[in-house]
């Protein structure tokens, strides 16, 4: 699970996509990212914003649904030993 959660973004990613992301457009002229317009520029780190969002989102939905999981299991393991205990 630790895997996992390396190749997610938090929070605190954000900060640093944007960082770099105007690191970019200051570059030299010679380098191909700089003719990016500033309406492109922006138009990208909001799409960037929205992703980082939607990951963080998708994140806490599936710990949502892992919590959700153990207590099925938990309750279906309850209930087949409860049933294995009746008297025949």
């Amino acid at each position: 699970m630790s895997r996992m959660k390396a190749l997610y973004p938090t929070s605190t990613d954000s900060p640093r996509l944007l960082k770099a992301v105007r690191q970019l457009s200051h570059q030299t002229d010679s380098d191909p990212v700089d003719t990016m317009e500033d309406t492109d520029l922006q138009a990208l780190m909001a799409r960037l914003e929205l992703l980082i969002t939607r990951v963080e989102q998708l994140k806490s939905q599936n710990a949502l649904l892992l919590a959700q999981e153990k207590t099925w299991r938990e309750e279906r393991a309850h209930l087949i030993e409860k049933k294995r205990n009746r008297p025949a």
